[in-house]
């Protein structure tokens, strides 16, 4: 058996190789588009276990070598904390894999199936979207205030408020502004309904999103935005997990007879926390249970710990749901 550690970048690869003995082989380099030269050299490896770090770019280089081996996806995180206060190069960063993957310490990220991976691709790219066109409307709001305006509508996206921005009587620099922020929003808010389309149609290929839909405050968008960043639900040892792959948990020092309770993490996918949080505020309005735990954090401890609290408990009855 031999050990592969790559170094992988967007333009390029290092690779580094040993035996089960502790061999070194030479370090080899490869364009990222030379896809029959690292064919080739991995086909003079096997058998072989690859391991490459987790990154934007990781996708291809995985799903073009997994056919001819085990390729093992490391935790970018917790890796920097075992191999910190070193030298390094590409070359040094590609042995150690090597060596930390013969010696099994390398901590696995989850690699999702490609549908869970479409999935998450629609659904985080509808979201960017949505965030675009708040920022707009955000954008707008400021132009109005400038002016001493107030828009007298609740919903800056409705038709109405739409007709009575475009006929503002403003100045040239002004009026350029406005019609330059309402085009930005009409794009943002037509590609936000042709990928409307397109999770309509692959609802089909995730019917557990039912299980979700019957809790107020989710709806399908939500409901597959969840389902994309959690991935296969049985890898969750329990809800707890779940909220803590979320990152809503809370840090934790500990030394001695001392310990203390931090922020939470921040690790994990930010978009699975952000939906958390937005459902769990409509839920709490609905769900006796949930409602009583949020009352209960916000008069001991504030409406932001409150509202972590409420998705941490959402996390973990969208697992359960999911089962």
């Amino acid at each position: 058996m031999r050990y592969v550690g790559v170094d992988l970048h967007k333009r390029f690869l290092v690779v580094r190789a040993e035996d089960d003995r502790g061999v070194r082989k030479g370090a080899e380099r490869f364009d990222s588009q030379d896809r029959s030269g690292i064919l080739e050299f991995f086909e003079k490896m096997r058998p072989f276990r690859c391991v490459i770090e987790a990154s934007c770019s990781y996708r291809w280089f995985h799903e073009l070598i997994s056919p001819l081996g085990d390729v093992v996806l490391a935790h970018p995180l917790q890796l920097r904390a075992i191999v910190a206060g070193r030298a390094k190069t590409d070359k040094l960063d590609a042995a150690l894999l090597a060596r930390l993957l013969r010696a099994r310490l390398i901590p696995e990220a989850y690699i999702p199936p490609r549908d869970y991976q479409e999935l998450r691709d629609l659904t985080r790219t509808r979201a960017r979207l949505s965030q675009h066109a708040s920022s707009a409307a955000c954008e707008l709001h400021a132009l109005l205030t400038r002016q001493n305006l107030r828009l007298p509508f609740a919903n800056v996206f409705s038709k109405g408020a739409q007709r009575w921005l475009t006929g503002l009587e403003l100045s040239e620099v002004d009026g350029f502004l406005r019609d330059e922020l309402l085009t930005r929003m009409r794009h943002y808010r037509g590609e936000m309904a042709k990928l409307d389309v397109l999770l309509e149609e692959m609802k089909e290929r995730f019917p557990e999103h039912e299980a979700l839909t019957a809790l107020h405050g989710i709806g399908l968008y939500s409901a597959l935005l969840i389902i994309a960043e959690l991935g296969e639900p049985e890898r969750f040892k329990d809800g707890r997990k779940v909220g803590a792959y979320a990152g809503l948990t809370a840090r934790v020092s500990q030394s001695g007879q001392q310990c203390r309770h931090g922020h939470i993490t921040h690790q994990g996918s930010p978009w699975l926390r952000w939906i958390l949080v937005e459902a769990a505020m409509k839920l709490v309005r609905r769900d006796r249970q949930l409602g009583n735990l949020y009352q209960r954090i916000r008069k001991r401890s504030g409406a932001k710990i409150a509202r972590v609290a409420a998705a941490r408990k959402l996390a973990g009855i969208c697992w359960v749901r999911l089962m």
